[in-house]
């Protein structure tokens, strides 16, 4: 399998307006941290599940997004498993205002939580992901306040300090998404069985 190119400022750009165009207020860091969560904890269908749940908590339209949608799951999926280490959070380039990157990581994060969480409570009683889970953990602590981030006026006063913060946070979510992403292989792959 061949990774593909990551997703960029152009894919996001696309996807944010698709989201607009249809009615939606969604918030794409959001959704692509929550289709990469579930994505990690149990493969596509998974993500597919997250997907129909987001858009009925939203009260959205998902069937408008119905190409675009599969498409950013087709495009994680490969990215996390290309094994190029391809794999990145869905989020606003550089030139965009630090407050608005800021914002952008904290809510990927939230997604991802909350796409991860409800596969991996079903598979967290495994004992061959005992070990696995304890790693887990602590990224997910991590992201659980990476959620919670803000500029503060600190930040504000040293823009350099606050780029280069947002740079490692950055960095430190796609290498953590993709740690989790292989230490939960194992309960993906029994999740596949016990679907069969």
């Amino acid at each position: 399998m061949t990774a593909p190119p990551p997703l960029t400022a152009h894919d996001y750009d696309t996807l944010r307006a698709s989201l607009v165009d249809a009615g939606s207020l969604l918030a794409l860091p959001e959704l692509h941290g929550g289709v990469s969560g579930a994505l990690c904890a149990g493969g596509p269908p998974a993500a597919e599940r997250w997907l129909d749940d987001f858009f009925a908590d939203h009260d959205a339209d998902r069937a408008s997004l119905g190409d675009a949608l599969r498409e950013l799951v087709d495009a994680t999926w490969l990215a996390f498993g290309g094994g190029e280490l391809a794999f990145a959070p869905l989020l606003p380039d550089d030139d965009s205002g630090l407050e608005d990157q800021v914002q952008a990581l904290a809510l990927w994060c939230h997604g991802f939580l909350s796409g991860l969480a409800p596969d991996l409570a079903a598979g967290s009683a495994r004992s061959d992901a005992e070990a696995a889970n304890a790693e887990v953990a602590e990224i997910l602590a991590d992201f659980a306040q990476i959620s919670r981030a803000g500029m503060d006026d600190e930040d504000a006063a040293d823009r350099d300090r606050a780029d280069f913060a947002l740079a490692e946070l950055k960095e430190y979510a796609r290498v953590s998404a993709q740690i989790v992403f292989e230490d939960l292989a194992a309960q993906r792959a029994a999740g596949a069985r016990g679907a069969d």
